[in-house]
């Protein structure tokens, strides 16, 4: 174990292309650098669409930071292997999110938010729907965990979701990442 080495964090454009190259893959493992990197050009990129999508109805816009959000699960999956824990806490809280906006459209959320004098009762209504608390508690307490899962260095050894991408030995060959 003492031999082991540190591969060079990637930069911006290594982490996007290898995040790009593997954007549907949920097997394996993937290193901070190449998450929060990725991480980064999404965040750019749902920031740009919400710009250019700031007067199209509200829908469309919350329809597309879905969509893209979907795209994030396979690296956060990949992420979450890295350090050895399961890819649940990642597909739960993305359902819990998935079923709090849909259901927040649903029931009038937005509009009623939305309106020059909102009636505090339906706001109320609203926000004390069982629904729309256990999956905005589900959401948040599985979206903490894996929040910190990201933070934390991976496994330098093998674990079940294949060999480490960031440590190697000395007899052991250097991929190309």
């Amino acid at each position: 174990m003492s031999n082991l080495k540190a591969r060079p964090a990637l930069g911006f454009r290594e982490a996007v292309s290898l995040g790009f190259k593997q954007l549907f893959v949920l097997n394996g493992r993937s290193r901070r650098s190449e998450f929060w990197w990725f991480m980064l050009s999404f965040i750019i990129i749902d920031w740009i669409l919400s710009i250019i999508l700031s007067f199209a109805p509200m829908t469309v816009s919350t329809v597309l930071s879905c969509l893209i959000g979907l795209l994030l699960v396979p690296i956060t999956i990949r992420r979450l292997q890295d350090g050895g824990h399961s890819k649940w806490w990642v597909i739960i809280g993305w359902v819990a999110a998935l079923v709090y906006t849909i259901y927040s459209y649903a029931g009038g959320l937005y509009e009623v938010l939305n309106t020059v004098n909102p009636n505090p009762s339906e706001i109320t209504r609203l926000f004390t729907d069982p629904v729309l608390i256990i999956a905005g508690l589900i959401s948040f307490c599985t979206g903490i965990p894996t929040f910190i899962f990201c933070l934390l260095d991976g496994k330098p050894e093998s674990n079940k979701y294949g060999e480490s991408p960031k440590y190697y030995t000395d007899d052991a060959p250097i991929s190309a990442e």
